[in-house]
């Protein structure tokens, strides 16, 4: 039998209290349902480790989730954030600007082309 393709992998930096998800090319065949299994699994470790931060790599993100999936998200995972402790939100997403995304419930975000940059930001004192 063959396994079918990987959507995303994770790690958590304990040091850091990061946690960090890749999206995989695996995700072009993700379901609204699917894509909400591996937030929930994502804002779960968060709040397991008590992550102050996390990184999204999403250069490979292939799937098209429905506006119901981010009001969705923004009902159920952000809390998530907010409990866990998080501050900062990197995406990895080539193309958008470096300026700041915005602000969550007590975090920030922003966009960098690269995982270093990201990581750097992350870690860097607030």
């Amino acid at each position: 039998m063959a396994l079918s393709e990987r959507v995303y992998s994770m790690h958590y930096f304990k040091p850091e209290r990061l946690v960090e998800l890749t999206w995989l090319p695996g995700t072009q065949q993700m379901t609204d349902q699917d894509f909400r299994e591996a937030l929930s699994v994502f804002a779960d470790a968060a709040l397991q480790h008590r992550a102050s931060r996390l990184v999204i790599d999403i250069r490979e993100f292939k799937a098209r989730p429905s506006a119901e999936v981010g009001a969705w998200r923004d009902k159920v995972i952000l809390p998530k954030y907010e409990k866990a402790g998080v501050k900062k939100i990197a995406w990895i997403w080539p193309g958008m600007s470096a300026e700041e995304a915005g602000t969550g419930a007590g975090y920030q975000q922003r966009y960098f082309e690269t995982r270093d940059q990201a990581i750097d930001w992350c870690v860097a004192s607030s």
